[in-house]
């Protein structure tokens, strides 16, 4: 059942086999696994079943390293978590994600691939990807558009988008948890402590507060801790009456290694011809699905050389002319039509858009002579279109024959490629530097907000400039363009475009040996085996995928070993 915690009677303690503290995909993907089994099972959720400013705000935090968006606006407190607000992207992690690369230092993960892949299916139909295919060959045969032709040592990747209907967990396993008998769900609910016996070594309890006063209590035998790179350490570090370093802490290692998926334009690419095919590498349709190609540099060359994964998006630029058919009121004006044609609709306005369609569709007798027996163009267009070159003659599609036209000329034959903005992310270096601390200012519940520090290394920087020498010699060597490098391999500053992907990942990192990780490889705090975190911030590295596939993945991993402990 899905119950509002202000109702919960004040200053009581309740019971539990488990009690989860976060409702986003890894404890919504956790609680599901228990529904109809004997366990009982509380999961505390910040927000409720919408959103409500008041709770939004408790997400604040200071920002004091590299330019990063509003804190609070990064994540999303209510049922469901960021899914609420998710892109969909989705992609699972490869083989090599898992494993340590010669030159970059805590890379590899302490579990093989296996490990997660056996739960890989499974998390891509609670997430709800259109298929299990991740062959590029597969999906460039199926589709109209192919991967570029390039030699060895740059692959091609693919990733799939969710239908946006699909993305939110809160819309799509709200009503399975409301009709739960042994699991409840109680919103409004935020954690403020998390208490150890005086060992240490076991949670005790759970305290939660509500924004109206209200306060009340969990004991459980287990504990999830799942609500986010960034509050996952926080609350961590916030329960630190007992213990003054936070819990799970006593290495100092909560909050380090702060990873996002950092994302910027590093590169132009110049085809040698116009019509440079790229329609691969931008979100398209491919039968019932959706996806989007990117390219990387192969493993055994970033080995080699000691690379991280730059994953490189290729984003086309068109002249000026084709660029405004994007957003074009004509073809909006078509497409109102269309609908209405199809029964779908107001028709109200349906003589306007008629007219305006019916204008952009005789554009052509803007540049005829008069009176000709057949349309002649004007002169002084014949003379620009002699003067021009092919792609400049291409050009005038729109402002000639108008933009319906030109929108049918693109899609048909294919607009004139100006550039290529080579778009490049980056799986960065574990940084110990980087990291989620707590600030001085306390939120309305009188938690410490938090403080994030982020930060890029020098390899990193290496990394995309060399990815994109190597890119350049291929796409060079295949005919296909010549690449320009923005990014300056002896600046401190990084691009004024820097931005991450609201992947908060690695703060309560993965690891065996305790001096390097918070979790070990089950999820566990070590030292205190009744709690476990769950999400990204187990992360040893950030992964060449999107991490939404495998936080599900691993949550279905850690909810098996929960079944066996508390069998």
């Amino acid at each position: 059942m899905i119950r509002d915690g202000r109702t919960v009677p004040r200053g009581s303690r309740l019971e539990a086999d488990l009690c989860g503290i976060g409702a986003g995909a890894a404890g919504i993907t956790i609680a599901r696994e228990f529904i109809g089994r004997g366990t009982s099972v509380i999961v505390l959720e910040s927000g409720t079943e919408a959103f409500d400013a008041d709770t939004q705000v408790l997400a604040g935090g200071e920002n004091v390293g590299l330019p990063y968006f509003p804190i609070e606006s990064t994540r999303l407190r209510w049922l469901g978590g960021s899914t609420n607000h998710w892109g969909g992207v989705c992609r699972p992690m490869q083989p090599e994600d898992f494993e340590a690369t010669r030159g970059v230092p805590l890379s590899g993960w302490p579990i093989a691939y296996e490990e997660v892949r056996a739960y890989y299916e499974q998390a891509r139909r609670i997430c709800g990807v259109p298929t299990g295919e991740w062959s590029v060959a597969s999906w460039g045969r199926k589709g109209r558009s192919r991967p570029l032709p390039l030699g060895e040592r740059i692959v091609t990747r693919i990733a799939q988008i969710v239908p946006r209907r699909a993305r939110s967990f809160r819309v799509a396993h709200q009503a399975g948890l409301g009709a739960a008998r042994n699991v409840t769900v109680l919103c409004r609910s935020n954690v403020t402590e998390i208490e150890t016996n005086a060992a240490g070594n076991l949670v005790t309890l759970v305290r939660a507060r509500t924004l109206d006063g209200n306060h009340f209590s969990v004991a459980a035998r287990h504990t999830v801790l799942a609500v986010g790179g960034l509050e996952n350490p926080r609350i961590l570090l916030a329960s630190n009456r007992q213990w003054p370093r936070g819990l799970g802490n006593a290495h100092d290692l909560v909050g380090r290694f702060f990873m996002e998926h950092p994302r910027f334009v590093g590169g132009l690419l110049m085809p040698s011809d116009p019509r440079l095919p790229v329609g691969f590498y931008d979100h398209h349709d491919v039968g019932r699905s959706r996806m989007v190609g990117y390219l990387s540099i192969a493993r055994k060359v970033r080995a080699a050389e000691g690379l991280v994964d730059v994953q490189i998006g290729l984003h086309a630029t068109y002249p000026p002319s084709f660029e405004r058919l994007h957003g074009s009121d004509r073809v909006a004006d078509l497409k109102r039509l269309v609908a209405l044609a199809r029964g779908h609709g107001d028709r109200d306005g349906f003589g306007r858009h008629l007219a305006q369609v019916v204008a952009d569709l005789t554009t052509w007798q803007s540049v005829a002579l008069p009176g000709a027996p057949l349309p002649v163009p004007f002169p002084e267009l014949v003379g620009t279109l002699m003067r021009s070159t092919p792609a400049e003659a291409q050009a005038l599609v729109p402002d000639v024959l108008g933009d319906l036209v030109g929108r049918a000329y693109a899609r048909v034959l294919g607009a004139p490629v100006d550039h290529v903005q080579l778009r490049t992310r980056i799986d960065p270096v574990p940084n110990p530097d980087s990291r989620v601390t707590l600030g001085e200012r306390c939120d309305a519940l009188g938690l410490p907000e938090l403080r994030l520090d982020w930060r890029l290394t020098a390899l990193d920087r290496h990394s995309v400039r060399r990815s994109l020498e190597i890119l350049g010699a291929e796409l060079g060597r295949a005919g296909l363009g010549r690449v320009r490098i923005l990014l300056d391999q002896e600046g401190r500053e990084w691009p004024e475009d820097l931005a991450g992907g609201w992947h908060h990942m690695g703060t309560t990192r993965m690891a065996d040996d305790p001096r390097h990780g918070v979790v070990d490889r089950l999820g566990r705090v070590h030292g205190i085996p009744n709690l476990m975190v769950a999400g990204s911030s187990v992360f040893p590295t950030a992964g060449s995928g999107t991490p939404t596939m495998t936080i599900v993945a691993l949550a279905l991993r850690l909810a098996d070993h929960l079944k066996g402990v508390m069998a």
